[in-house]
């Protein structure tokens, strides 16, 4: 069964409409789904959550950069090692240079 529908209407000056229609265009959404969407959504997120979310994030791509700098590091010393231009150490050497 088919739910009826209500017509509801705003009054939005040109530049309000503008930006809705264009934010509902990026999303792929109507201007109508837009605004429903966004009328229904609840409480946004606050701003500590918002700053949480985001340190994650910022967390997430250092760690991210960190492993990309540690494998080309990584790949540089093994084409290295594959020329013959580095040398290879016992275990005795590699402590001995630790001062252990």
């Amino acid at each position: 069964m088919a739910t009826a529908t209500i017509p509801t209407s705003i009054r939005l000056n040109p530049a309000e409409k503008r930006r809705i229609a264009a934010a509902a265009r990026k999303r792929g959404l109507s201007p109508a789904a837009y605004i429903k969407r966004a009328a229904l959504a609840g409480p946004g997120q606050s701003d500590d959550a918002r700053l949480a979310r985001l340190e994650r994030l910022a967390a997430s791509m250092l760690e991210s950069i960190e492993d990309e700098r540690d494998a080309r590091l990584g790949d540089a010393a093994w084409e290295k090692h594959l020329a013959g231009k580095s040398r290879l150490l016992t275990r005795e050497q590699f402590l001995r240079g630790l001062d252990v």
